[in-house]
């Protein structure tokens, strides 16, 4: 996984390739959560855009285990599509989508 912002302490923003999905996979880890700090994320989260859009990377997808997860990725432009994806524990996910 690339690392593409870190936190110390409080967590951060990677990203992989998947191959069995052939897809980008963006990862987001935040321990310490509030107001601030989603304001933040918010700005870091353009910025990280903007980067993955100049290396050709058009879209980008997450896996979240329950619908809390969901609805925390749709804060930052994530879509729900319609397809269950298992991880490698074998536990089903909702896939998410991030047109960028």
């Amino acid at each position: 996984m690339e690392i593409l912002y870190e936190e110390p302490g409080n967590g951060y923003v990677g990203l992989s390739w998947e191959p069995t999905l052939k897809k980008w996979i963006i990862h987001i880890d935040c321990k310490e959560w509030s107001l601030s700090t989603y304001k933040r994320y918010k700005m870091i989260g353009e910025q990280i855009k903007d980067k993955l859009r100049a290396r050709g990377i058009v879209a980008i997808y997450g896996l979240s285990e329950n619908p809390k997860e969901v609805k925390f990725n749709a804060m930052f432009g994530a879509k729900l599509i319609p397809y269950i994806v298992y991880d490698n524990e074998n536990q089903p996910n909702y896939l998410v989508e991030c047109i960028l």
